[in-house]
């Protein structure tokens, strides 16, 4: 059955009515257009949206007081970061900028005896199982960087940097960690037996840090997976990121791909490799060109693993008696504004904890077009996955207004846990077998080779395109949801020593997610995500890239929303809010008022005269640059809420926002409801 969704557009923002065209005998129930206990605003795409969305907005925090000062650094190759990294841990760097590309390779990094005890967070990451297929990762070795003991850090670059060869890992003693606009690459080699089991070489590891925001970042594909979390990291957002690579017949000659697949051709032409394990072998021996397998190879398998074992059910208690916060019912991921390509699971995975995803768009179509491109591809090749959440152990994993594209099973998994336990062993198989996983997808779109369709995974009582992946129990799921679960008397529980009864559960049905959420609407996902995800997509500062939040200078600003103020009153009249019993001298601040490469050329603004006065548009202090005077005056005598301009000048980028009152000087000027730039 084809349905058509009727829209409108109400105030700015799109409402979707439940209305359908049924053009089947079978009439269906109107799905949902929001997830359950939430508060969420869909709006066309502004510089708001740059802000640190979900999670991670709870606790991360603003660091652009430090240009200028000791606590920020620049750093230009490995040993100066692995300084930058000591120093934070210490508390005497906040922000490290990294100005050229890092390469952090064990063998590349050369450090002495002396250096190994003074950088001891850094350590080399074994050998793949099966040696080493990446010539690139032969030449450089691979690292693991422990980033522990530090509170408050942001890592960025300005004009999206690389960093190679390391995995950062964020261990529980981290807490306020900002990375945005760099690169990560060259993690990734040819596992020649197809298992992506050889290696755990990942870009990010999430080790049971706490607030988290990566944003702006570009991934390329990793041996293992690309940012996962452990041990019960919470409070972690991934925004506006490009992960994975397009298949590409004909990659760029330095790239992991073309290095490691003109590795395996050369084993291939000297006969050297195993005809009955080798993959590349067989693809080959069969008729798939290097260039064919190359495209194939752009591929990347496992994206975000949320809670690294069955295990980690609740805390660990030291003999000491310290209580270790790893359980991973703490788990608490957001995934917004993010573009994936050629990723095949695990977007995300979570056991047990809690998983929000709105506005990414995943891509699967050109790898789908490389397996197709070779016979030898298709029957050899394994990578052929195309799962997005999972959500298990009692985990709650919700999307809004997402897009996925050749995706077979955009929901994989089982409502009630005992019904997958294919990938658990005893005791947990048997433990969390009454488990019941939470998934929901609502005004969101899928397309693969059956067709397209939109609209929530609890249509037709749960039977449609999103949930083909998902094997139903009773389906009490669908129509109630829960933004979290709790084991019943887990306080009580040893990590070393599970009970033998299986586990009952109390779920969050009452709860609300803890933040607000924008979304734009699902028609511009795609074109919006593509120019806006991954490395200087946007024309930032360095103090711009410190900050946490932006205003949008081209949207309604609200006067009551100041950021700081002197002298002024917040008032309500006619059902509305707006800034009153102004005076000469008074003002009111904006901070980080985002106007992007274009200067605005006016301001209006609602007021309501009463003795009348001016308002100075002043940047970045009360005695700043003077970008304009807007004059309020009341000829009617009326104090009705009348809309005034003026000209503005010399206002770009972002900036903080005075507004100065002066007037006479006794007695009330004026009211003010809101200001826009135009």
């Amino acid at each position: 059955m084809k349905r058509k969704v009727i829209s409108s557009l109400v105030a700015g923002s799109l409402v979707v009515t439940p209305t359908f065209i049924d053009t089947g005998s079978k009439a269906e129930a109107a799905v949902i257009q929001s997830i359950p206990n939430t508060t969420k605003v869909e709006k066309s795409y502004e510089s708001g949206f740059l802000s640190v969305p979900g999670y991670a907005s709870l606790g991360v925090k603003d660091r652009s007081s430090y240009i200028g000062t000791s606590y920020y650094r620049t750093v230009s190759n490995g040993k100066e970061f692995l300084q930058a990294l000591l120093d934070a841990s210490s508390g005497t760097v906040k922000v490290i900028e990294v100005t050229d590309d890092i390469n952090l390779g064990w063998t590349e990094l050369a450090l002495d005896s002396t250096e190994r005890s003074k950088y001891s967070f850094v350590s080399r990451y074994p050998n793949p199982s099966n040696g080493f297929t990446n010539p690139l990762l032969t030449a450089s070795g691979v690292s693991k960087v422990n980033i522990s003991n530090v509170d408050g850090l942001t890592i960025f670059s300005t004009s999206g940097k690389t960093i190679r060869h390391a995995e950062l890992k964020l261990q529980a003693s981290a807490n306020d960690i900002v990375i945005r606009n760099l690169k990560f690459d060259e993690m990734w080699q040819w596992d020649d037996s197809g298992q992506h089991k050889e290696v755990g070489w990942s870009f990010i590891k999430v080790n049971g840090a706490n607030n988290v925001w990566i944003d702006h970042c570009k991934f390329s594909i990793a041996a293992d997976g690309m940012i996962d979390m452990e041990n019960g990291a919470s409070n972690v957002t991934l925004s506006w990121n490009e992960f994975g690579l397009a298949a590409d017949p004909n990659p760029s000659v330095t790239s992991s791909v073309y290095q490691s697949i003109s590795f395996m051709e050369q084993k291939y032409a000297a006969g050297t490799l195993n005809p009955s394990t080798s993959v590349y072998y067989k693809m080959r021996n069969e008729g798939a060109t290097t260039n064919q397998i190359m495209a194939y190879a752009a591929y990347h398998s496992k994206v975000h693993l949320a809670g690294s074992g069955d295990k980690d059910y609740t805390n660990y208690i030291s003999p000491a008696g310290v209580e270790v916060k790893d359980g991973n019912q703490r788990i608490r991921l957001t995934m917004a504004y993010n573009s994936y390509t050629n990723v095949g699971q695990r977007l995300p995975m979570i056991r047990q904890g809690t998983g929000h995803l709105y506005n990414n768009y995943f891509d699967n179509s050109t790898h789908q077009d490389a397996i197709d491109s070779a016979a030898a591809i298709s029957k050899y090749g394994g990578d052929r996955l195309s799962r997005g959440i999972n959500a298990r152990n009692g985990a709650s994993i919700a999307g809004d207004t997402n897009v996925y594209n050749a995706f077979n099973e955009p929901m994989i998994g089982a409502e009630r846990q005992g019904d997958d336990i294919g990938n658990m062993s005893l005791p947990f198989s048997e433990l969390f077998k009454d488990a019941m996983n939470h998934s929901l997808l609502v005004n969101s779109k899928v397309t693969n080779s059956s067709g397209t369709y939109i609209g929530s995974s609890w249509d037709n009582n749960g039977v449609n395109a999103f949930t083909k992946g998902i094997t139903w129990y009773d389906k009490s799921t669908i129509g109630k949801w829960a933004w979290s679960s709790h084991i019943n008397g887990v306080e009580n529980m040893s990590k070393t020593n599970p009970p033998s009864t299986p586990f009952t559960f109390t779920y969050g049905y009452d709860e609300t997610l803890p933040y607000a959420y924008k979304t734009f609407p699902l028609s511009s996902v795609v074109p919006t995500v593509k120019k806006f995800a991954g490395v200087s997509k946007v024309n930032f500062s360095p103090a711009d890239w410190l900050r946490t939040n932006y205003i949008d200078g081209y949207s309604k600003i609200e006067a009551e929303s100041y950021g700081s103020m002197s002298g002024v009153k917040v008032k309500t009249g006619g059902g509305s809010q707006y800034v009153g019993d102004i005076q000469n001298g008074d003002h009111i601040v904006f901070h980080d008022v985002h106007f992007g490469t274009h200067a605005p050329k006016v301001l209006e603004t609602r007021v309501a005269p009463e003795a009348g006065g001016n308002i100075e548009i002043r940047l970045d202090s009360l005695t700043g640059a003077l970008a304009g005077t807007c004059k309020v005056s009341d000829a009617d005598r009326m104090q009705t809420w009348e809309t005034k301009s003026c000209s503005v000048s010399g206002v770009s980028v972002t900036h903080d926002v005075y507004l100065k009152f002066t007037g006479r000087s006794t007695g009330s000027l004026f009211n003010v409801d809101w200001f826009k730039f135009k």
